[in-house]
C-alpha cells in the first residue's frame, strides 16, 4: 500500500510539473547559445545534474547493500544460535530424565556425594544453556525490530523447552539435600515424576528429542534460510 501511494504521489507531481512548464512561454531565443562559453556552462550544469542523479542512485544501492549485509549477518548468527539451542534441549532432556528415573526407582540408596556430583554437572550444563538461551533471545529481539514478530513468535515453545526441562533438575537438586525431611523429599519426587509424564505426553520422548525440536523450529529454519539466500 505504501508503494502504491508513493507511485500516485509521483504521478501527481509529474502532472503538476508538466502543467507548470507548459504554462511558461519561453522566448524564441531561449535555446540559442550565444557563445562557446555559455555552451560549456550549459554542459557543466547538465553534468552536475547527472552527477547528482547518479549519486542518488548510488546512495540507494549502498543502503540496499548495507541492509542486505546486515540481514545476512543477523540470519547467520540466528542459524548458529538456534542449532546450539537445539543441542542444549537434547542435553537438558537427558539431565531431566536422569532426575525422573532416580525419583522413580528411589535415590536413597545411592552415595550422596556421587549423586551431588552428577547433579552439579547438570547444573553447570544448565547455566551454559541459559546463557545460550539469553543470546538467542537477544538476537530474536533484534530480528523482531528489523523483520517483525513472525520469527520470534514461532520460537516461543522452542525457546522455553530447555528451561522447562531444567526446572526438574532444580527441584531434584533441592530434593537430594540432606536438610530435607522425608515428606519434603517425597513431595519433590512426585512433582518431578509428574513433570516427566507431562513432557512425555507432549511428545518429548527418548530418541525423538531432536526431531521434536526441529519440528518446533522448522518455520524459523526456513525463514532464516530465506534471509541467508538473499
Amino acid at each position: 500500500m505504501k508503494k502504491d501511494w508513493a507511485i500516485w504521489l509521483w504521478c501527481a507531481l509529474l502532472f503538476l510539473a508538466g502543467v507548470t512548464w507548459g504554462s511558461i512561454r519561453l522566448k524564441t531565443d531561449f535555446y540559442t547559445v550565444s557563445n562557446v562559453h555559455d555552451l560549456f556552462e550549459i554542459l557543466s550544469s547538465g553534468a552536475t545534474v547527472i552527477a547528482v542523479i547518479l549519486a542518488a542512485f548510488s546512495i540507494n544501492a549502498w543502503r540496499s547493500q548495507i541492509k542486505a549485509e546486515s540481514d545476512h549477518e543477523l540470519a547467520r548468527k540466528l542459524a548458529v544460535s538456534v542449532l546450539k539451542h537445539k543441542e542444549s534441549i537434547q542435553a537438558a532432556y537427558t539431565d531431566m530424565q536422569f532426575c525422573v528415573n532416580n525419583c522413580i526407582v528411589g535415590f536413597e540408596g545411592l552415595p550422596p556425594d556421587l549423586l551431588r556430583t552428577i547433579t552439579d554437572s547438570c547444573i553447570v550444563r544448565m547455566d551454559k544453556a541459559m546463557n545460550e538461551r539469553a543470546e538467542l533471545l537477544t538476537l530474536l529481539l533484534e530480528a523482531r525490530a528489523l523483520w517483525g514478530e513472525r520469527l520470534s513468535n514461532s520460537l516461543g515453545e522452542f525457546v522455553s523447552t530447555c528451561e522447562n526441562f531444567y526446572g526438574a533438575v532444580r527441584l531434584f537438586s533441592v530434593a537430594i539435600g540432606p536438610e530435607r525431611t522425608f515428606e519434603q523429599q517425597d513431595a519433590y519426587k512426585r512433582r518431578i515424576i509428574e513433570l516427566g509424564e507431562e513432557y512425555s505426553a507432549a511428545g518429548w520422548e527418548e530418541g525423538k528429542i531432536l526431531s521434536k525440536a526441529s519440528q518446533l523450529s522448522q518455520f524459523a529454519h526456513d525463514y532464516i534460510q530465506s534471509k541467508l539466500l538473499k
